[in-house]
């Protein structure tokens, strides 16, 4: 019988307005790593946001969390901290690292995590210690990258450096961009007002072949907005600027966006894109 009375548009329409209010009042709360709401930009998402956390990554007490986080696992020294996703952005960096000198710009690269996860493999392959120039650079919001630079010096780490200007992504010829693209606004512009790397490795994306959207993200201690892009215009938008896709492949993770079905994504996608000569 209730399913029934639900059919009647009016207690339909009722009945999903409750459910919707639910939910976010659970989202503004708990509910880490899920999502709320479609929206058409960032500044709308935020507007929308419940007030109950701060927006956004560069928090203090995120960065510590990080650190902690990091600490705790002692990443540097454990090979299981490779994920599947991990493993296409290894592939393609044993290939692309030369002898001579390479710069690794890693883009939200947090504390320096894929750095501590993925210099064991490098260094296996002879990539970084036949490399005396090389230089791995993370660059992320400030509060992270004091805390990314206290565990460096702490465990004397070579060839790690950390800044908070993109802007120094000039004379790097590798981007790594792992789980953050989605997080950026008009990210092709901000490449092509600044430096274009030779190679662009880009991981955990979420692609869609609808309309481009922005919703919410529940991150623990805050919220931030992000894209869930259409997969034809963000390939577009690189290949526009210069650069040729070599590969893609799917990932781990996906975006359930409640009560929109049709715009959730179900496996994040990486790719790999080369600068045209």
């Amino acid at each position: 019988m209730k399913n029934i009375i639900k059919q009647i548009p009016f207690v339909n329409r009722s009945y999903q307005f409750y459910k919707e209010k639910q939910y976010k009042s659970q989202f503004a709360t708990n509910y880490y790593g899920c999502f709320w709401g479609v929206f058409n930009t960032f500044e709308e998402a935020i507007q929308a946001a419940p007030k109950t956390k701060s927006i956004g990554y560069d928090n203090e007490e995120l960065a510590q969390e990080y650190q902690q986080m990091l600490e705790n696992n002692n990443w540097e020294n454990q090979g299981d901290s490779i994920f599947l996703y991990d493993y296409p952005v290894l592939f393609w960096l044993n290939l692309i690292i030369n002898s001579n000198s390479t710069n690794v710009f890693d883009f939200g690269g947090n504390v320096g995590v894929h750095y501590y996860s993925y210099r064991k493999y490098l260094e296996q392959s002879k990539k970084i210690t036949s490399n005396t120039n090389f230089k791995w650079t993370v660059c992320d919001l400030p509060e992270i990258i004091k805390a990314g630079k206290k565990i460096a010096e702490k465990r004397e780490v070579k060839y790690l450096d950390f800044t908070s200007k993109f802007e120094d992504i000039v004379n790097k010829e590798i981007f790594i961009g792992g789980g953050v693209i989605q997080y950026v606004e008009n990210f092709p512009e901000k490449l092509l007002s600044n430096y274009k790397p030779q190679h662009l490795l880009i991981n955990r994306i979420p692609l869609y072949d609808g309309q481009q959207f922005v919703s919410l993200q529940n991150g623990g201690k805050v919220f931030y907005p992000q894209y869930i892009f259409n997969k034809t215009e963000f390939i577009d938008g690189l290949t526009n600027i210069g650069y040729e896709l070599i590969d893609i492949w799917g990932g781990t993770g996906s975006c359930y966006i409640p009560f929109h079905p049709e715009k959730s994504v179900n496996s994040y996608s990486g790719l790999y894109f080369r600068l045209r000569n």
